[in-house]
């Protein structure tokens, strides 16, 4: 038989320290708390007693034991040090866990105690207080919210793209859930007010007028392009986000999903400029008003041969407008089927790449002439006709000919342009499309001459550096700002020295050949600084640390608890059994100790808040779900202030 006996236990009973506070309000489960917040907590603990009996006495069990259970209860203050934690079910104050989200006092505390008041932080730049934060909400980057705290409010801001698409979500709670920082910053306290900023109003846009077309899914917008939808206009972005304004799913002012999960991807394409009323012609095709009046229209647009193709500035009439042909190399589309100014339905934007509108016209002209041979800018004798081979067949400097008719006979002689561009000499023709990567036009010639020498090594400005390190299309180990040479010649000897772009560019800095310095890709990687002679050393590596640097790792480590109360929470033996080292529970400590910063390495698995170092720099692991990131060798820390190695880690100071 049990005997239960309920003892709440004081200070004076056991030998405690006598109570110096009253009691905060009670902790409720599932509350919200914040840093700072100040609450009590019951504790009770249940000890069991057995004594030897005889059987059949008042309070023996059938055992021959008698049984009594002793009920203590001890109430303690405590105050919330992890936010991100303290509101959490597992994190309560008499927890396993309390010791990662609370402090407790020493002491029991008696009666009613009003926490105190917190200090409140420094005011925000902004005036009075923001819209409140709603969950749920998808938030634009740098929306600002308020959250309320006790006494005050706290005001935040949502992170720059993509990272803004956490601000609405579960988890990511401003100055409360476990990674609002991931998605938040804190701005400062506020009180009062503000009107809400984030919805377009047509009292603060610009009045556009009249309103251009509407939206149509069918239409191949490009940058700048501007449509209308229920009052407001749009404005197609700039490139590469006007590359989605013709996509399906970006059509101005709407959106996909519903609740949490809505998402406006109209915002990645279009701008909202300002509002219209009534109607205005399209701005599209070419306005009468705003071109000049050429008089007499030139002859019809018709398809060309080789012999008598279009050149630079030659005019033709389309319906009433009158277009001129565009400078070479893109003159050699000027008489090219589908590239009729203006009315190929096939191509309907071809001609732009050809033509342009120079005014409009009535009646006829006499069709203009080609544009003469000026004799004062003659070569003198031609060189030897081009003619189509790799990317060495010719050097810069190097002279070719090009015949653009026979009757008359006409020839013009262009000129190989400097490295890197020489390569493409050998590729194009001067006078078809590509051909001006690689020639330049020197002028018209007559008669001919021997092949022009290959020209001698115009040298680049020296960087006076030396030459670093040769190019390696294995290496991957590149970051902004590190400099290579590439050789160019090896009889003489002639390097070229690039430098690595800054992030995200940088990337391409270790993609192998297909971003070989100075070709058409590698561009995109590397910039050219100039010549280079002799040797220079390489450029130091991160400083090496000698010293000893540390940081306090913490984990938990699950134990076992042997002689644990029979039938409480976690032990292994129910109610009515006999106590001993057979009954145990697993418990779980936080346990910290010093461990060694290293240097990051591929085959550790690295967790929220370990610490590595790059030289002296220390580098902390971010939180779930950022951790995923810190294993993997394309986020390790470098010394490049903006890359992508932020999304895993956050700077952690110096080594001492």
């Amino acid at each position: 038989m049990f005997q239960v006996k309920s003892i709440v236990l004081t200070a004076a009973l056991f030998g405690h320290a006598s109570a110096t506070t009253g009691c905060y309000s009670t902790y409720i489960n599932g509350g919200s708390y914040s840093a700072g917040s100040q609450v009590s907590a019951t504790k009770v603990t249940e000890t069991t007693t057995t004594t030897a009996c005889t059987v059949g006495d008042t309070g023996c069990d059938a055992d021959g034991y008698e049984r009594e259970t002793t009920t203590t209860s001890e109430t303690n203050n405590y105050e919330c040090t992890e936010g991100a934690w303290c509101s959490q079910s597992a994190y309560t104050p008499i927890g396993i866990y309390s010791g990662s989200a609370w402090t407790k006092e020493s002491a029991e505390c008696v009666g009613t105690a009003t926490p105190a008041t917190a200090s409140i932080p420094t005011a925000w730049t902004g005036g009075g207080c923001p819209k409140a934060y709603s969950g749920g909400t998808e938030y634009d980057a740098d929306d600002v919210v308020s959250v309320a705290k006790t006494g005050y409010s706290m005001v935040y801001q949502c992170a720059a793209k993509p990272t803004n698409q956490f601000c609405g979500m579960d988890g990511y709670s401003p100055g409360t859930d476990q990674y609002w920082d991931d998605a938040w910053s804190e701005l400062g306290s506020c009180t009062g007010t503000i009107a809400p900023t984030d919805s377009p109003s047509f009292n603060v846009l610009t009045d556009e007028g009249g309103c251009p077309g509407e939206y149509d899914a069918a239409v191949e917008y490009e940058e700048a392009d501007k449509v209308s939808k229920m009052g407001l206009v749009y404005q197609c972005q700039s490139y590469p986000q006007s590359q989605h304004c013709k996509q399906d799913g970006y059509e101005p002012g709407t959106s996909i999903g519903s609740g949490a999960q809505i998402v406006e991807y109209w915002k990645d394409a279009w701008s909202v400029v300002g509002y219209c009323e009534g109607t205005i012609t399209p701005t599209t095709s070419p306005d009468y008003v705003s071109l000049t009046d050429l008089g007499g229209c030139p002859e019809d647009w018709s398809t060309k041969s080789s012999s008598d193709m279009y050149e630079e500035g030659d005019r033709v009439a389309s319906q009433g407008l009158v277009y001129q042909c565009k400078a070479w190399p893109m003159s050699g589309h000027c008489g090219q089927a589908g590239y009729e100014p203006d009315t190929n339905p096939a191509t309907p934007d071809a001609w732009k790449d050809a033509w342009t509108a120079v005014g409009y016209c009535m009646g006829t002209t006499g069709p203009t002439s080609a544009p003469s041979f000026d004799p004062a800018n003659s070569v003198g004798a031609c060189p030897d006709e081009w003619a189509a081979g790799t990317n060495t067949a010719y050097e810069e400097g190097d002279m070719v000919s090009v015949t653009v008719s026979t009757l008359p006979l006409r020839q013009v002689a262009y000129k190989c342009k400097a490295w890197p561009f020489s390569g493409h000499c050998g590729q194009f023709n001067p006078t078809q499309y590509g051909g001006d990567q690689g020639w330049t036009l020197a002028g018209s010639c007559d008669g001919s001459i021997g092949p022009t020498a290959s020209p001698s090594f115009d040298k680049l400005a020296l960087t006076g550096l030396g030459c670093p390190a040769e190019w390696s299309a294995s290496s991957t180990d590149y970051e902004a700002g590190d400099m290579v040479s590439y050789t160019v010649s090896d009889s003489p000897e002639r390097k070229i020295v690039y430098k690595c772009r800054e992030w995200p560019n940088s990337g391409y800095c270790n993609q192998g050949a297909g971003f070989t310095p100075g070709t058409e890709y590698g561009k995109m990687a590397w910039t050219l600084m100039g010549a280079c002679e002799g040797s220079m050393a390489p450029t130091a590596a991160p400083a090496p640390y000698a010293g000893t640097c540390e940081y306090r790792k913490c984990v938990m480590v699950e134990s076992t608890e042997t002689n644990c109360t029979p039938g409480s929470t976690g032990c292994s033996c129910r109610s009515g059994q006999t106590a001993g080292v057979g009954c145990t529970k697993k418990v779980e400590t936080k346990v910290c100790t010093d461990t060694p910063v290293n240097a990051w390495v591929s085959s550790v698995d690295y967790f929220t808040n370990d610490v590595v170092r790059l030289g002296t720099k220390r580098f902390k692991c971010r939180e779930w779900p950022n951790y995923f990131w810190c294993r993997m060798s394309a986020y390790r820390p470098s010394t490049e202030s903006n890359s992508i190695w932020n999304q895993a880690w956050t700077e952690n100071g110096l080594c001492s």
